[in-house]
């Protein structure tokens, strides 16, 4: 074999080798692409089904929020009308009680008023002139109590505390949402990278979509499982 045919060989051998290694390294590359096509795939469906959680949630906690506020505005007119009808009465007691009526101002304490009622006029009566006490509604008479007050004003707590928690789950799931979107465009960008055969081309898509893809992997762990979904109920 003369220099010039072995020259001929080597360059062949070795251009055949540099094919040999640019498949291989084609062939890996696709591989990586279908198993970040899968990751970004399950990704999407992981982050998809937190947000439709979240929203059955975020439903639920709005349609109690709305009874409790139902139950707390009940609640209000139930001790204004309390309240109301025990200032009626005493206004009257008082009216009797100063024009010298005692038979009615008795009448209207032993018969009309409430035990808790009652008591509070017996400490109001006790009190000298000086206390500066007109009616007995006053937070110093220790038997007069504001628990119906008290009672609704808790239930419109519990109420707005169901609003806000309907309001945090709104927005985490609109959070998902927005991260659906954005693994979707590495999806799109990982199906178009392993359709196309230039070598460049495709490991540059393929690491735009794996940059997109690694910053959605780090939001869903700042996320974390906020819609409660446990390995039970996707199998």
């Amino acid at each position: 074999m003369t220099s010039n045919e072995s020259t001929v060989v080597a360059t062949a051998d070795s251009a055949k080798a540099g094919d040999e290694r640019k498949q291989r390294l084609l062939d890996r590359t696709e591989i990586v692409l279908a198993i970040l096509l899968g990751v970004a795939a399950i990704l999407t469906a992981w982050s998809t089904f937190q947000s439709a959680q979240l929203g059955s949630a975020m439903t639920a906690a709005y349609s109690e929020g709305i009874r409790v506020s139902d139950a707390a505005s009940q609640a209000f007119n139930d001790a204004s009308a309390a309240d109301v009808a025990d200032q009626a009465l005493f206004l009257e007691f008082a009216k009797s009680a100063q024009s010298g009526d005692e038979a009615t101002a008795g009448y209207i304490h032993d018969s009309l008023m409430s035990e808790e009622l009652a008591a509070a006029v017996d400490w109001w009566s006790e009190q000298p002139d000086s206390s500066g006490y007109d009616t007995p509604f006053t937070e110093d008479n220790p038997n007069w109590s504001t628990a119906l007050y008290d009672d609704a004003a808790a239930l419109d707590a519990d109420a707005q505390a169901k609003f806000d928690e309907a309001k945090e789950k709104d927005a985490l799931g609109s959070d998902f949402d927005i991260l659906a979107i954005i693994i979707a465009l590495a999806l799109f960008l990982f199906g178009v990278a392993s359709l196309v055969r230039q070598e460049r081309i495709k490991i540059g898509l393929g690491a735009v979509g794996g940059v997109i893809l690694l910053f959605s992997i780090i939001r869903l762990l700042q996320l974390g499982n906020p819609a409660g979904v446990s390995l039970g109920l996707l199998f």
